[in-house]
């Protein structure tokens, strides 16, 4: 038994192998999102409740964090258009352009390409944890040379803690296949999209996935694999209120447990309207017909 003990424990890696592992895995997300960022940015890692309190340590106003996808009912916003607004004002009063690309992802949106000047993003959907403590922060080469109101923000960032050991494991973990999750959930919302357009019991679509949505074009430019995983639905209050009565606090879950980045899907009571009110559907990475036949069944009841 000592014998068998002692192989296992040499097998086990030690302190300083598990921190070389913890750090490498640090430096491999890092690398990964400033390079899907685009526009030579840097990206970091850091340890934060959310997206709001990093922004509130760098000095941005979190309600001035643009969402390139989001809003009711789900609409995208041109970058190039605010970075140029942005271009446009005298350089002594210019302010970041601070994006959240939680969403889309920074895989999804290459918002420093895009003229961006620090990005962020909740990592929930990379790690498949709702609160998961850690954030993305990415700052493009302007923003990392103190240009456009970014004066000191490179160093405010590297000054901010990174996550603990346990929580880069899973960042490791969920980083080998978040890519393909976040491309199958994309296609499993363009899927639902097409059908619930279709749908008698739904008088509106909203996904910028649909040609002839508003921000088609704007989505076309802005974002890349995919147009996102959130479609939203304009239908009678009636039948929103029941579709989401099986749930808790205005929402049910579709094909399993929904977890941020996971297979299960959500629909979610987002806004009532004048003619209804708007679910939107945030699909995860599972089986598109099984998708279909649980929005089918939750619109029939």
């Amino acid at each position: 038994m000592e014998q068998e003990q002692g192989r296992t424990d040499a097998a086990r890696p030690g302190r300083e192998e598990r921190g070389a592992l913890a750090g490498e895995a640090l430096r491999d997300a890092c690398r990964t999102f400033a390079r899907a960022l685009g526009g030579r940015s840097r990206a970091w890692v850091v340890a934060a409740p959310g997206v709001a309190d990093v922004a509130r340590q760098l000095g941005i106003d979190p309600a001035a964090a643009v969402e390139p996808l989001g809003g009711v009912p789900v609409r995208m916003c041109d970058l190039r258009a605010l970075a140029r607004h942005r271009d446009e004002a005298p350089t002594a009063e210019r302010v970041p352009l601070a994006v959240d690309v939680s969403l889309t992802s920074a895989l999804g949106c290459p918002a420093g390409r895009l003229g961006a000047d620090v990005v962020l993003a909740s990592l929930d959907r990379v790690v498949r944890q709702p609160a998961c403590g850690m954030v993305m922060v990415g700052l493009r080469r302007e923003a990392l040379q103190g240009r456009d109101g970014c004066a000191g923000m490179a160093d405010a960032v590297a000054a901010l803690p990174a996550p603990e050991g346990s929580r880069l494991q899973a960042l490791s973990a969920g980083m080998a296949d978040f890519d393909a999750r976040r491309r199958h959930a994309n296609d499993n919302a363009q899927v639902m999209a097409a059908y619930l357009r279709c749908h008698p019991a739904v008088r509106s679509v909203s996904y910028p996935g649909l040609t002839d949505d508003q921000s088609y074009e704007a989505a076309a430019a802005n974002l890349e694999d995919g147009f996102g995983p959130a479609v939203d639905v304009l239908v009678d209050a009636a039948v929103a209120a029941r579709a989401v009565a099986q749930g808790a606090n205005g929402a049910v879950d579709l094909c399993g447990r929904y977890v941020p980045g996971g297979t299960a899907s959500r629909v979610q009571n987002m806004a009532t309207a004048e003619d209804g009110a708007w679910l939107r559907v945030e699909c995860g990475c599972g089986d598109a017909r099984g998708l279909v036949a649980a929005a089918e069944a939750l619109l029939r009841r």
